[in-house]
């Protein structure tokens, strides 16, 4: 069984779905009901900050479409930032 049959994920999952109010983050469709559709996306790739795999500010409630968005997405900016927070990514919106 790996992480995301574990039962750490399963209550990541639900405190996330939770914190979100049951609703996509990026779109505000309801996920009551869902299922499997409810999906949990990190914000951090789990292969890449594995200590933030749990951390509920990593983790946000998305729809099923809405997650393959998130991963399919060439133009995403990045969440890099300089030493006075300003976004290094000029596509940023705050870099607007």
């Amino acid at each position: 069984m790996g992480f995301y049959g574990s039962a750490e994920w399963q209550r990541a999952r639900l405190q996330a779905l939770h914190d979100g109010g049951w609703q996509c983050q990026r779109c505000g469709t309801s996920l009551i009901g869902k299922g499997r559709e409810a999906h949990v996306h990190h914000r951090k790739e789990l292969k890449r900050a594995p200590s933030l795999r749990s951390e509920p500010l990593n983790l946000m409630a998305l729809c099923r479409l809405c997650h393959t968005i998130e991963h399919k997405a060439p133009n995403k900016p990045t969440g890099n930032a300089s030493a006075d927070g300003s976004p290094t990514d000029p596509r940023h919106p705050w870099a607007k």
